[in-house]
């Protein structure tokens, strides 16, 4: 009687790498196509159980958008995705004679990663930040915090 070998499951992309890192299983894709297509791990969800504002359904879609753009370097335009980010840290390299300012990689400089969630009835789409509290407040990310509570201002007192 012989037992049958189980085989670790292989990339529905390439079919080629088989999935071995938990965070492989966790997109169901090798890392190098995970990469290519811009999947990442499902975060903890932000949004409060609660039905829609709009029509009171209890279902929705959740979803992760991405950005999709071409590789910067690439002689065929190859196209990459990344998870959406509200804004990204540019990177610079010090070098002996000059400071330059390194292409935004989306996927690395990332902050503040952006969520849907779509009525499954009537197709209404809330937005939410899922690390918020990561989010710097400068010019160079053109992000500011503004705190109406200390204004003293508006309605709101």
């Amino acid at each position: 009687m012989t037992t049958p070998t189980t085989t670790a499951p292989s990339c529905p992309f390439c079919d080629q790498n088989t999935l071995r890192a938990d965070d492989e299983r966790a997109v169901q894709a090798c890392h190098e196509c995970a990469t290519k297509v811009g999947l990442v791990p499902m975060p903890p969800s932000r949004r409060p159980p609660a039905p829609c504002t709009r029509c009171n359904h209890m279902v929705f879609l959740r979803v992760i958008p991405r950005e999709h753009s071409y590789a910067e370097g690439s002689s065929y335009h190859a196209q990459v995705s990344a998870p959406m980010y509200v804004t990204h840290r540019p990177t610079s390299n010090k070098g002996f004679f000059a400071t330059t300012i390194e292409p935004i990689g989306i996927a690395r400089t990332g902050v503040g990663l952006l969520e849907t969630y779509i009525c499954r009835k009537c197709g209404f789409v809330e937005w939410y930040c899922v690390d918020v509290e990561t989010i710097p407040a400068h010019p160079h990310l053109m992000s500011e915090e503004i705190d109406y509570a200390d204004r003293g201002d508006g309605p709101y007192r």
